[in-house]
């Protein structure tokens, strides 16, 4: 039996190897430009959070807003323009930040990778550039003046629309711990207290279909930047609280 070689052979598996070669090149790509968009995010985000550890000494007037579009200002518009991510980079999610620490500063730059080539979904992951500082104010007593006086009377930690003193720092009235959660769901959730979740006045009625809520809080909000998930805290001498009572949690 004689085996002839068709001429047509190499013409067919040339037509097949070579898109097959081709789509893992332009897939090398797309990982190669998600590493790059990765890298230079997070070189923005290490670059924001020195800038506001600097200067946190002289004032902290920070939101999440303000902090995103920083960090995109500090990334180059050409891996901006190609962002391997879904949405585009605008699309990049703060949430989980904390930014309302005048002492820790810690971004969470969290986005939805979307890769064009990826028909697997192998990396169509959540990704997170992440920075956790200290501020350069000293620890806890940087926030007072520091003088002789620090040494003679007590401080302790009041909010702007607080009714009440801490005297612990890490107090969990002060350092909220706020929960990203379905709309849906809230309405079996529980606070530590057991007590139910109602809208916020404030933003809880314009809510979508995402809310924030907090462990010992009673309200759901439709938004980060809602005053009721803010706490910007000073650090005062007792003399000088007011009408304000002691925190039944941490000044008993």
């Amino acid at each position: 039996m004689i085996l002839r070689r068709e001429k047509g052979s190499l013409t067919i598996e040339a037509s097949l190897a070579i898109p097959v070669f081709m789509f893992a090149v332009f897939m090398v790509m797309s990982v190669i430009n998600l590493m790059r968009f990765h890298l230079n995010l997070q070189e923005a985000v290490h670059q924001e959070a020195s800038r506001l550890s600097l200067y946190a000494y002289d004032k902290w007037e920070v939101s999440e807003g303000s902090v995103k579009s920083a960090i995109l200002g500090r990334m180059d518009d050409s891996v901006k323009d190609k962002a391997p991510v879904k949405g585009g980079a605008d699309a990049i999610d703060l949430c989980l930040s904390r930014l309302d620490d005048r002492e820790i500063i810690e971004i969470n730059a969290s986005y939805d990778a979307q890769l064009p080539y990826d028909l697997s979904g192998i990396f169509n992951k959540r990704f997170t550039a992440r920075c956790l500082m200290h501020t350069y104010i000293g620890y806890e007593k940087g926030l007072a003046d520091v003088s002789d006086r620090l040494k003679d009377e007590e401080y302790v930690y009041v909010t702007e629309t607080g009714t009440v003193y801490h005297r612990d720092r890490e107090c969990t009235y002060l350092r909220l711990s706020i929960k990203k959660v379905s709309r849906d769901s809230v309405k079996d959730l529980r606070n530590s207290n057991g007590h139910k979740y109602y809208p916020c006045e404030k933003c809880g009625k314009r809510a979508g279909s995402t809310v924030y809520i907090t462990k010992d809080g009673t309200c759901y909000h439709g938004s980060l930047d809602c005053s009721g998930l803010k706490r910007t805290i000073h650090c005062i001498p007792l003399s000088k609280v007011g009408g304000r009572g002691p925190c039944s949690r941490c000044s008993r």
